[in-house]
């Protein structure tokens, strides 16, 4: 397996390469269905120039020999088509009318397959729609095979990102059989960017863990947090709150959350929800590692 399938890559490069992959799979299949369009027209080109080749075949050596064919053919088809509409209709007028324009139409088919192109011209023009649908066949195959090799290649990335995505939930329950509730202030904030960039984010250190600003910037693509960290032996108030989303307008974030292996008051928790911050306590934080919580 290549170098680029086996590294390591974060979740959401691998989604973005996954639907680059989707992408040039569907434009490839409609690129080889119109290709095979083509092929399957020079096809019938080709055919007709035979057929003409075939109309032509000198049976007898008479310079008058296409006009007579195509006086006897054309004539042929339109009493076939005047007898066969007489015996439906019963008409005599309707039938002489069918025979007037199958003459004429068979006349116009055998025209073309017995002048044009001139005999001349012929065996060259044979000659380059042979080589003209060569090519279409193999423009068509070549595009068989790269939508093979880039189904091939989504179909590896797919399974890579299975194989995150199981790798992902076994860290993360990995994560939950910690001692998470007892950690102290720093082991506290250590293990929260543990947490956050296990669920993908870039976590940037901004200040210290129990104090009056947000410590940790998360990063997580579409939008920014400041969060406050805190392991303190009581349960967080509304204060600890108004200050988290004073961090966000601080540090210019999206949003802002407490993340704390304590409980939260209710008082606390009802503000934060009316304000748009995210209050992850005991009761919310193994769901937030579970990735079931955004924050």
């Amino acid at each position: 397996m290549s170098a680029e399938i086996t590294s390591k890559r974060p979740l959401t490069q691998l989604n973005f390469e996954i639907e680059e992959a989707e992408a040039a799979v569907d434009k490839l299949d409609a690129d080889r269905a119109a290709i095979a369009g083509m092929v399957s027209k020079a096809s019938r080109r080709l055919r007709l120039l035979k057929l003409a080749r075939w109309t032509r075949k000198p049976t007898v050596s008479l310079d008058l020999k296409p006009v007579v064919v195509l006086a006897v053919e054309s004539s042929g088809a339109a009493i076939l088509v005047f007898i066969a509409t007489l015996i439906t209709f019963g008409s005599f007028s309707l039938a002489f009318l069918g025979l007037l324009i199958s003459f004429a139409i068979a006349a116009a088919v055998l025209g073309l397959l017995l002048f044009s192109p001139s005999d001349q011209l012929l065996p060259a023009t044979i000659s380059e729609a042979e080589s003209h649908r060569q090519l279409l066949e193999a423009r068509h195959k070549e595009k068989v095979e790269r939508i093979d090799e880039s189904k091939s290649r989504l179909n590896r990335l797919l399974e890579e990102r299975r194989d995150q995505i199981a790798s992902g939930k076994l860290q993360k329950a990995a994560l939950l059989q910690r001692k998470w509730k007892t950690m102290q202030e720093t082991e506290w904030q250590d293990f929260v960017v543990e947490v956050c960039r296990t669920l993908g984010a870039k976590v940037e250190r901004v200040g210290r863990s129990g104090g009056d600003d947000a410590n940790l910037i998360a990063d997580f693509g579409t939008h920014r947090v400041a969060v406050m960290t805190e392991a303190k032996d009581h349960n967080v108030t509304s204060t600890t709150i108004q200050l988290a989303l004073a961090a966000k307008n601080r540090h210019h974030c999206d949003s802002s959350a407490v993340i704390i292996n304590r409980r939260f008051t209710g008082a606390a928790q009802d503000f934060a929800q009316r304000n748009g911050c995210s209050a992850i306590g005991t009761g919310e934080f193994p769901d937030f590692v579970l990735g079931k919580i955004e924050i």
